[in-house]
């Protein structure tokens, strides 16, 4: 066995099968040799390499992953995709289930959500992640639970159509409507390969404007204009009970008033809850949850 080979008695790793949206059988994943450096901030736009990203997920809290899409690019075309449903032994929502069209028996046979995701990692390494997803779900999906969060630099589509399509802030244009704003031949279909490679087209579009608009040359210009959104995706009864034990840190540690009336007891009121993602086919971020793939 030559140098380049495994180490003798090593244990080769166990081989992942994804299985796309309409597939007869499983596929074999074969992880493709990235041939490009490390993205940065100082990364020429032209240079880099990006990866948009879709889920689908069970649309009830925890909000679990029924499939994963992805495309990996350039700002001159696609490179690979990535495409497989995700086996999760959760019951699907119904008006989730009317929009992706996942029922439990398409995922039969289909990887755990660790496996999917270990692999989509690997097919994502060292480049820029893309989602349409103004308050960060998709990438929030795959980073649950990790030891150590997404390193990507991360971008939305959202909050680059407000900025180069001049729309009024606060506003959260629909995939589909940036695909027909921007005269896009693309369907999104609520399918997680076909919205993330709508969501690369829409990309595509969008920076090829900011940069004639802008003047934006590297990763780091689009990033610094578009600031990432802090979400509280804490349950609101365990933000209540935060609120309370911090309330009641306050209490014991305050000084004392002598000339403070005598204290009566008080409702302690309901924590604001954190502000709520998309109500389409799962775009409901109120949930910690456990991680994509099992149920807590």
């Amino acid at each position: 066995m030559g140098s380049s080979g495994p180490r003798a008695g090593a244990m080769s790793p166990k081989p992942l099968f994804l299985k796309p949206r309409g597939a007869a059988e499983l596929v074999p994943w074969e992880e493709i040799a990235v041939d490009a450096p490390e993205v940065g901030g100082r990364t020429a736009l032209e240079d880099a390499q990006f990866v948009a990203l879709d889920m689908e997920t069970t649309g009830n809290a925890p909000f679990l992953v029924l499939e994963m899409g992805a495309e990996r690019f350039t700002l001159e075309g696609p490179l690979s995709f990535f495409d497989t449903l995700v086996d999760c032994r959760a019951p699907i929502n119904p008006y989730a289930r009317k929009r992706h069209h996942i029922d439990r028996s398409m995922l039969i046979g289909a990887p755990e959500f660790k496996d999917a995701r270990r692999a989509f990692l690997r097919f994502a390494h060292g480049a820029v992640l893309v989602e349409h997803s103004h308050d960060a779900f998709d990438t929030w999906l795959v980073g649950r639970g990790l030891e150590s969060p997404l390193e990507h630099p991360i971008i939305d589509t959202t909050a680059l159509a407000r900025l180069v399509l001049d729309l009024p802030k606060g506003q959260t244009p629909g995939l589909a409507r940036l695909v027909s704003e921007l005269g896009l031949d693309v369907t999104p279909a609520h399918a997680a390969l076909d919205d993330a490679r709508a969501t690369a087209m829409v990309f595509r579009a969008l920076i090829a404007r900011a940069r004639e608009k802008l003047g934006w040359s590297t990763v780091g210009d689009v990033l610094a204009a578009l600031p990432r959104p802090v979400v509280d995706r804490t349950a609101p009864s365990r933000r209540a009970s935060a609120a309370s034990r911090a309330q009641g840190v306050r209490a014991r540690t305050a000084p004392p008033q002598s000339a403070a009336p005598a204290a009566t007891p008080r409702a302690t009121s309901r924590a604001p809850s954190g502000r709520r993602g998309r109500s389409s086919r799962r775009r409901r971020s109120g949930s910690s949850g456990s991680p994509g793939g099992s149920p807590g």
